[in-house]
């Protein structure tokens, strides 16, 4: 028997009801979550800096003056200070920005190109772009012999319609949360990652700059090799250092040279450690953190079966209303 209009509205209004309840759970799971995140990120950045300084750059931080160390010191507890209330405002957000391409990181970096890089080669990768002007910085650096046999990060994705920068809008649409709508639930707890990674990349770019400045980490790479680098952690010809050993949220890089051509010029490569803060660490090394994100997977997924059911019921109803609509205004001739 086929259920009335009224019945399925009934239905999708008690499915509603079970989403906002859901949504109540997953508001305070999540705001948890970034508080423990914040706590413990705030331990991690500073040991992690304390390796890079004493185990990494051992010397480079003997060379400085007590203020200096000093200096450094408290401007980098102030950046892990500030992790805690940058985390907890991703919560506050009851808005939805557009969600981003499947190559959204790269989208990011083809908006900071210059504009002559943009224009008339749509149909080249980015990397033939943008890998010239990376060059050109690094024919500088000590240690670095043919440019030619430098191989950097090559980012393989064609230019479309879809990611011209040009085409990107200069103020996004934000669309309110709809907490009775799974489908919202979903984007929103995708937002938060989306949100919790940038905060971690904006503040790992901080220290960088502030350890470059310090003079602990050399500073004769380039800004915009270490941004790419960042983004794609282990790349081709900037891959993973064997020396020193792996510290958590430290990112060891080697560009070489062609191994022939090395060892006819002797020159060496330049090795490199960063400070990369990764979310995966922070959990592994923190199990309350880890048990947090434990039952927020747990309640996604409850909320991906009712969005499943939602989506039917909303079917269902369309599809009687469409039958109701076609009996009322059919006649015979």
């Amino acid at each position: 028997m086929t259920k009335s209009i009224q019945q399925v509205k009934q239905n999708l209004e008690n499915l509603k009801s079970q989403v906002a309840e859901t949504a109540t759970e997953l508001e305070a799971l999540h705001g948890g979550y970034l508080e423990l995140l914040g706590h413990s990120l705030k331990q991690q950045l500073i040991l992690a800096c304390y390796q890079i300084c004493t185990q990494i750059y051992p010397q480079s931080f003997i060379n400085l003056s007590l203020s200096a160390k000093q200096d450094l010191q408290q401007k980098l507890r102030q950046l892990s200070l500030a992790l805690k209330p940058q985390l907890s405002e991703i919560i506050t957000r009851k808005e939805l920005e557009p969600k981003p391409s499947q190559l959204n990181l790269m989208a990011e970096l083809i908006k900071k190109l210059p504009k002559s890089t943009r224009e008339g080669e749509a149909e080249n990768t980015l990397a033939q772009n943008d890998l010239e002007l990376i060059k050109a910085e690094i024919a500088n650096l000590e240690n670095i012999g043919d440019l030619e046999n430098i191989e950097l990060i090559a980012i393989d994705t064609s230019l479309n319609e879809e990611l011209e920068p040009d085409n990107f809008p200069e103020e996004v649409i934000k669309e309110k949360i709809d907490f009775e709508n799974p489908e919202h639930l979903i984007s929103w707890h995708q937002q938060i990652e989306r949100d919790i990674k940038k905060t971690l990349d904006e503040t790992s770019k901080k220290v960088n700059q502030l350890l470059q400045g310090s003079k602990i980490i050399p500073d004769r790479l380039p800004n915009k090799v270490i941004d790419v680098a960042m983004q794609a952690d282990v790349a081709k010809g900037m891959r993973n250092n064997s020396h020193p050993p792996q510290v958590a949220h430290v990112m060891n890089l080697t560009i070489e040279n062609d191994k022939s051509k090395k060892s006819k010029t002797g020159k060496k490569s330049l090795q490199i450690s960063l400070l990369r803060l990764r979310l995966a660490e922070v959990e592994f090394s923190d199990h309350l953190l880890n048990a947090k994100r434990g039952q927020i997977r747990n309640l996604m997924s409850k909320v991906k079966k009712l969005d499943s059911q939602y989506r039917a019921i909303q079917q269902e109803l369309a599809i009687i209303e469409a039958q109701a609509a076609w009996r009322s205004s059919w006649y015979e001739d």
